[in-house]
């Protein structure tokens, strides 16, 4: 009561002023997720043997767990606050608060708090030292006098900005410049933290194979795992130009969900980037309002065409995407030799953070290789069951961007990066199995050892693969690719260890330990990274098992390149050529009826709408503007 009535300015600012602005100033806050840090004067032992010379010379003593020792109660801590005890009136020099602020990645501190010329002010100046923005709250301060409280913030006025409480809640609300750090208050009351919120994506890649969806904050991502986030069924019908096409099935009518599938989450907590946030996102499946499956999601589609295998046929699938793209934005990378050591070395930062990231989502990859083609790359992770298999598609070719973008470059999978380039393509592996995982496609001394069923599931597999073009290769810029001499197919059949085939028998080892029977498998070459893996490979897995049933027999092989033959050797053999632009695709994809009906009605008629208005807004460009506005995309 004495101190009180000798100093009554600075009571009546605790008071009336400081404590009311600190109370806003910590609901604000809390409101908008900032940390909130306390400090005060408390001696670790109850003798105060620890304190500095200074508080000793002084006879500043607060005993270890005194009444004293508490915080005012309108404005105690949290249950979760920091609060640190210092025995100094330099926080930063009795207390571990800076280790804590770098493990909290903090950039910015809001100061307020009791005296302004003692505490506050050396934990302004000192913070300023160790690098941090500092802010100083002149209202949520005080010391015993008006003209002490004056002196003290001119003082230190070239150390942070002073701001009132009323200039500093408009300014974090308005977001200014608190979105990439945190806001922390320290001194003898209170520090602050405004963090960034972590986000959680869930995700579907649609259509077009473009991975879209809705971020939530991460810690209230248990409130989706049930209900999912909404969704628009006419996003479905987005073109690779984000245009939604006309006359789709959907117009502006409707609503489902995503529904992330928590076994497909990936979470990759650093990169070349340290300020980069978290990569992280969640595959989902589309449903309806009711929890019903969405007949035009094409993961669903894929899990329902790997449920037919297993339940009709007894057979489970094994895939792999391997996958082609470039890479720009390093100097003479023009200049490197095909398939060399220069060419690695000279990405290999990039492409060590790349495979240590895969690893970290669990793709597994196996090898990180430069390519034929200037500043081509390829990227190849071992083979998974079922929907696991498209996911990791996915996976592979989001987390190459992010981390290319994290590194100031920028890759692209489009199969035409620019015109006379190499094109870049995906090759899918794929083995059936029985339910046991014994290989059911090889079968030794029959012709390429390949098996009756293998044979039937590759017979129908390129008795539809004009129609499947218009689903594996699916823009303008894929026909660019899918032509003679270039490695990719041009024409439907297979081949034993031919690349110019369709379908390709892959080489096989005696060399190590694995048997050649889990080592065989199929590859589908006119495949690229516009088309939608789960799309894709349900498509593939359908006509492969139309064969089956079907009973297709293999007629169109050859070992040589295709081209080669003449016209009547390809009659002969039932090799066809697959369709030379998108459009023939399509119609053809349209007129194949065996395979069209096994396609839900809503996802084709979805679909072919979207192809046509793509081709309708691409018409009049360039082969050179084609190129670059697909570059750009994918």
């Amino acid at each position: 009561m004495e101190h009180q009535q000798k100093t009554p300015w600075y009571y009546q600012q605790i008071t009336e002023i400081c404590i009311p602005n600190m109370i806003h100033l910590l609901e604000i806050g809390r409101q908008l997720g900032i940390e909130i840090m306390y400090t005060t004067i408390e001696s670790l032992t109850r003798n105060g043997r620890d304190r500095s010379l200074d508080h000793k010379l002084s006879n500043i003593f607060i005993p270890k767990g005194s009444f004293e020792a508490n915080v005012i109660s309108s404005v105690a801590p949290g249950e979760d606050d920091i609060w640190l005890k210092k025995t100094s009136s330099g926080v930063f020099n009795s207390t571990n608060i800076d280790y804590v602020l770098r493990n909290l990645d903090v950039e910015f501190l809001v100061i307020m708090g009791f005296l302004t010329d003692q505490c506050v002010d050396m934990a302004v100046r000192d913070a300023a030292d160790k690098g941090y923005q500092v802010i100083c709250i002149s209202d949520a301060c005080t010391t015993h006098t008006q003209e002490r409280h004056e002196n003290a913030l001119r003082a230190f006025g070239g150390y942070c900005r002073i701001m009132t409480t009323a200039e500093f809640v408009q300014e974090v609300q308005n977001k200014k410049q608190y979105n990439n750090g945190q806001q922390k208050n320290s001194s003898l009351s209170i520090v602050s933290s405004l963090q960034p919120t972590k986000l959680t994506m869930i995700v579907t890649t649609d259509l077009t194979g473009i991975t879209r969806g809705r971020a939530v904050p991460t810690e209230c991502i248990d409130d989706y795992w049930s209900t999912g986030c909404g969704w628009v069924p006419a996003n479905s019908a987005l073109t690779p130009q984000d245009i939604v096409a006309d006359s789709n099935p959907w117009g502006s009518h409707g609503d489902v969900r995503l529904l992330p599938d928590r076994l497909s989450r990936v979470q990759i907590k650093n990169g070349p980037d340290p300020k980069a946030p978290i990569f992280d996102f969640i595959h989902s499946d589309i449903i309806e309002t009711d929890g019903k499956g969405w007949d035009s999601c094409p993961r669903r589609l894929l899990r329902q065409e790997i449920e037919r295998y297993h339940d009709l046929l007894g057979i489970k699938i094994k895939a792999a995407f391997e996958h082609e793209f470039i890479l720009i934005g390093r100097q003479s990378m023009s200049d490197l030799p095909a398939f060399s050591l220069r060419a690695h070395r000279h990405v290999a930062d990039f492409a060590e953070w790349l495979v240590a990231a895969l690893q970290s989502a669990d793709v597994e990859p196996e090898m990180f290789l430069p390519e034929y083609g200037r500043s081509q790359y390829e990227i190849t992770c071992r083979p998974t069951d079922g929907v696991a298999a498209a996911d990791r598609a996915v996976n592979v070719r989001e987390i190459t961007r992010d981390i290319a973008r994290q590194m100031n470059l920028h890759a692209s999978f489009s199969p035409q990066p620019h015109v006379g380039a190499t094109s870049s393509g995906v090759h899918l592996h794929l083995s059936i199995q029985d339910l046991d995982g014994k290989s059911i496609m090889y079968e030794k001394g029959r012709r390429y050892d390949l098996s009756e069923l293998g044979e039937h599931w590759a017979a129908g597999v390129l008795h539809h693969l004009p129609a499947l073009c218009a689903l594996t290769a699916p823009t303008p810029v894929s026909y660019m690719r899918l032509k003679p001499h270039h490695w990719s197919s041009a024409y439907a059949c297979l081949g034993y260890r031919n690349r110019e085939a369709a379908i390709r028998i892959c080489p096989t080892v005696s060399l190590g330990y694995r048997s050649i029977a889990d080592q065989y498998n199929l590859e589908y070459r006119p495949l690229d990274a516009t088309a939608s893996p789960h799309l894709s490979l349900a498509a593939i897995l359908i006509a492969g098992r139309l064969g089956i049933q079907q009973k297709l027999s293999l007629k169109a092989v050859t070992d040589i390149d295709p081209h080669e033959l003449s016209d009547d050797e390809r009659k002969n053999r039932s090799i066809t050529s697959l369709p030379s632009n998108l459009f023939d695709a399509l119609n053809m994809l349209t007129n194949d009826n065996d395979f069209i009906q096994e396609l839900p009605k809503s996802l084709i008629d979805t679909y072919l709408v979207m192809k046509k208005h793509e081709l309708k807004i691409t018409s009049e460009l360039s082969e050179k503007a084609l190129c670059e506005q697909y570059a750009r995309i994918y």
